[in-house]
């Protein structure tokens, strides 16, 4: 491995290595600010392209934005109490703590941890005098929306947003730090939507049906999502027919939902209850992406297959897809955890973890998935499928500097990596190896994620990891991902071959809510018990031992026990179900 540590630290420099955003200095003072009397107080959205950056490709002048141009924004609000509140998310999920499984209700997180009716109207009244419409807060008061204009956003948060362009997409950003007037310092984290360069993408790889091909490891074929209970020694566990599962997604899911029912009428099984959320503004686009329902075919066929062929409830938390920047999925997550119904929520969709940081997103879901965990709900996030390059284009090689994805990063979610799966002539469990295909025709590297934080502090829990950084490891475990070994879904009412660490995350999420039903719904954010469990008992996993997730030498290598490739590895369900029985997981 020919990795430096080091160079993960400069991947927030790659992000600016395409973008042509000449600008003369002498522009910027046109640009202004507010007025020098007003006292402002930082957020954590610092500027998307700095002043200095924009300097050093001046050729040409960049435009700023026309005051009435539109805007739409969604201000993070903090925590009364964040360290408490994530010392509380760790105590409720850390098995032998007197508080373990004594998850907070919805009421106790807005009487104690939700910022106070008095400080949202404060960041409403600040909203509303600057020109902002349509204001909305959110039922845990985490978020507040409002529509806006260019100019509303400059007055408000002391910033301009300037034309630009990031890896051939045209739109804007903030050339200045979001501010806020000094008395709402305390209460505004982040400013989202002052970019819309950067999105999330789905986490899956799409081709034909392969023929089974044996080889030395076992037989690699696709598999219908059915098979995975068998394949990850699942079939002794009850079905998940009594566990609320959520799928975030962008977008609408018509077709998804037809494709759901051709899914299970295929297969013998009963139809699924569904319910679809709209998750941001009422007027927001919910349509179907038609290049999005692959993802969301995957995402609920092998969560139903996976979990036996039932569910209590599937639902569907839609983000509006024409929301600015992130902000739709920022929503989204939020709402899931507001309603606090879904027990595990899957999110097969990841972005470069420097933009992320750098537009206050990484903070402000950060403070969602902390309630979350305390609320007793798992999020399960993909890895990612650029190997070690997530920001560097979207896994285009560029040696020894690593990156990793965003929201997968998070220590408040279970970050699910991807592995090539082998089985035996019979179709049980034979073998993994690290998901790795190498570069396709554009050169882009297909290989599952995997790597370190620049931003998270190693959880505590992921001290048994011995020997690496100081920052949040990821991902935690795995499952099938390999496009040559992947699910057979229906999409647009056709049968195709799919993988990516899209496949590998709802895998786990069908398994996982198995055993939420088999244990009433009593296991909480399993992070902490993963580790611990599976440090003392290795035979809870399959441990994968071989391959790496780079390219031309560099990237990581899988070895015995934790690797960057693959976490833990995949999960044993039968032997995890009896641990968990035997060993109090659950309160």
């Amino acid at each position: 491995m020919k990795s430096s540590a080091a160079k993960q630290t400069v991947l927030c420099l790659n992000r600016y290595a395409v973008v042509a955003l000449p600008l003369a200095i002498a522009s910027f003072a046109a640009f202004g600010a507010s007025p020098a009397s007003t006292l402002w107080a930082p957020t954590d959205t610092k500027a998307f392209v700095t002043p200095s950056q924009v300097e050093a490709r001046s050729a040409t002048p960049l435009l700023e934005l026309a005051a009435g141009e539109t805007a739409h924004v969604v201000v993070s609000l903090k925590l009364r109490d964040e360290t408490q509140l994530k010392q509380l998310a760790q105590a409720v999920n850390q098995p032998g703590n007197a508080q373990f499984g004594k998850f907070i209700k919805r009421q106790q997180f807005l009487s104690q941890y939700a910022p106070t009716e008095a400080q949202v109207q404060a960041v409403v009244a600040h909203l509303r005098k600057n020109g902002f419409v349509n204001i909305h807060v959110a039922p845990n008061r985490l978020l507040i929306s409002a529509d806006g204009s260019a100019g509303a956003v400059k007055a408000a948060f002391n910033t301009p947003l300037v034309r630009y362009q990031l890896n051939g997409k045209a739109g804007y950003a903030n050339t200045a730090p979001a501010q806020v007037p000094q008395d709402l310092g305390e209460i505004v984290g982040s400013v989202l939507g002052l970019q819309n360069v950067a999105r999330a993408h789905p986490m899956l790889k799409v081709g034909e049906r392969s023929a089974a091909k044996t080889l030395a490891a076992g037989t690699a074929k696709g598999h219908n999502p059915t098979e995975f209970p068998t394949i990850y020694d699942a079939s002794s566990a009850p079905t998940a027919a009594n566990t609320t599962v959520g799928i975030i997604t962008i977008g609408g899911v018509s077709q998804t939902l037809q494709d759901l029912q051709q899914f299970t009428s295929a297969n013998g099984l009963a139809p699924v209850n569904t319910q679809t959320i709209q998750t941001g503004s009422s007027n927001g686009d919910y349509s179907d992406d038609q290049d999005g329902q692959g993802e969301w075919d995957l995402d609920s066929q092998s969560i139903v297959g996976s979990a036996g062929g039932a569910v209590q409830q599937l639902l569907f938390y839609m983000a509006d897809q024409s929301a600015s920047g992130n902000t739709g999925l920022t929503q989204a997550f939020n709402q899931a955890v507001s309603d606090n119904v879904a027990k595990v929520i899957n999110v097969s969709l990841g972005w470069c973890e420097a933009d992320a940081n750098a537009d206050g997103t990484l903070q402000a879901e950060d403070r969602i998935f902390s309630t979350a965990a305390a609320q007793g709900q798992t999020f399960s996030v993909s890895s990612g499928d650029e190997g070690v390059y997530e920001c560097n284009n979207r896994g285009y090689p560029d040696g020894s500097t690593y990156s990793v994805s965003w929201p997968a990063s998070s220590p408040n979610v279970i970050a699910v990596g991807g592995t090539t799966l082998y089985t035996t002539s019979a179709g049980a469990y034979s073998s993994e190896t690290v998901w790795n295909e190498g570069l396709d025709s554009n050169g882009k590297l297909w290989a599952t994620g995997g790597g370190y934080s620049v931003y998270e502090a190693k959880p505590s829990w992921q001290s048994a990891v011995s020997g690496t950084p100081s920052q949040r490891l990821l991902p935690d475990i795995s499952f099938d991902a390999a496009q040559s070994t992947g699910a057979l879904i229906y999409n647009y009412g056709q049968l195709q071959q799919i993988g990516g660490t899209s496949l590998a995350s709802p895998i786990f999420v069908g398994l996982w809510a198995r055993l939420q039903t088999a244990n009433s719904n009593s296991l909480g954010f399993p992070a902490a018990s993963f580790y611990s469990a599976i440090s003392s008992t290795p035979s809870l996993v399959h441990d994968v031992k071989s391959g790496n997730n780079g390219y031309g030498g560099y990237g990581y290598k899988a070895g015995t026990g934790w690797d960057y490739p693959t976490g833990w590895g995949s999960l044993d369900i039968a032997k995890l179900s009896a641990y968990i029985k035997s060993n109090g997981f659950a309160h």
